[in-house]
């Protein structure tokens, strides 16, 4: 997330309360896999813990949004995990969520 500019594609898709997609350009992966971190389902850690979403509750990861404020923290939270659990040192959610 070095590149300044990432959050703009995303923000060509903010809606008229300032939601945009939460995996627009599949940094996290493909979405029905990065979903499951805005919910902690399935085995991963809730990393959208504080977070405000909208349609997160629909059961369809294609509705998923994000408020444009918190993109970056969601980010930057599955992407620490990820590092982490890669070597086998995850830790538990509320580490994260201190991001």
């Amino acid at each position: 997330m070095s590149d300044p500019d990432w959050k703009e594609a995303y923000l060509r898709h903010e809606d008229e309360e300032g939601y945009v997609p939460f995996n627009h350009d599949r940094r996290l992966g493909q979405n029905q896999y990065a979903s499951r971190y805005a919910r902690g389902i399935l085995d991963t850690p809730d990393l959208g813990q504080g977070l405000r979403w909208k349609g997160i509750d629909r059961g369809d990861y294609h509705f998923i949004r994000i408020h444009k404020d918190d993109l970056e923290t969601f980010h930057r939270r599955v992407n620490a995990y990820k590092v982490d659990a890669s070597w086998g040192r995850a830790k538990e959610a509320e580490h994260y969520l201190d991001m």
